[in-house]
């Protein structure tokens, strides 16, 4: 099952959502209704503190007859935290973030490595906007895009070891990267698809432009 699980940063151009949202549960996290609004789509769940939603949305949702899960405002985990935990409950296997990356890097960073959290229960995962598309690699990762799209391979571990590339402008061969190196940052695509191996280790690949 896909679930798209939609967050509060702003979204200025919505047209990269539609083929995520197709065939897919949506749930939205607090202010994330709003995103819900501007697409004219009804979400499957919401959920939240509804402390960053506006009132005129809320109502409006609570009028739908859709599933909806309140919790305190004070409480451990994030919105976005609890739309992903009610993505598995209800057995998701393929989760999509969208409007988890905005102006507030502490939420931008703490939502990109809930792709980590899903990942060690099997789940495969992205979050995106309408400039980047993250992805987690433990080990491999293919790559769709256009001759020239940017890509870019940043390890969350210390070194990561015997990293390969296809289809890319500056290749790699058994590599080794670090952490504190940018080595993998910006490459280019040199047709369609493109591509990471390695032996060791767990990097973000992010397709992205500007």
């Amino acid at each position: 099952m896909k679930a798209v699980v939609f967050a509060n940063a702003d979204i200025n151009d919505y047209s990269f959502c539609e083929e995520y949202i197709k065939d897919a549960v949506v749930i939205c996290c607090d202010g994330g209704m709003r995103h819900a609004m501007k697409l004219d789509i009804t979400p499957d769940y919401i959920v939240g503190d509804f402390d960053s939603v506006s009132t005129d949305v809320l109502e409006y949702y609570k009028k739908q007859n859709i599933e909806l899960k309140q919790v305190p405002c004070r409480k451990d985990e994030t919105d976005m935290e609890l739309g992903i935990s009610h993505a598995v409950e209800i057995g998701a296997d393929d989760i999509t973030f969208i409007g988890g990356i905005g102006s507030r890097m502490d939420h931008t960073m703490a939502n990109i490595f809930q792709l980590i959290r899903i990942n060690k229960l099997g789940i495969k995962g992205k979050i995106l906007n309408e400039n980047n598309i993250i992805v987690l690699s433990t080990g491999k990762t293919e790559i769709k895009g256009e001759k020239g799209d940017i890509v870019s391979f940043i390890p969350l571990t210390p070194e990561v070891k015997g990293v390969s590339t296809y289809g890319l402008e500056y290749p790699l061969d058994k590599a080794t990267l670090y952490m504190d190196s940018p080595l993998g940052v910006s490459n280019v695509m040199e047709g369609e698809r493109a591509g990471y191996t390695f032996d060791e280790g767990m990097a973000l690949v992010i397709k992205a432009k500007d």
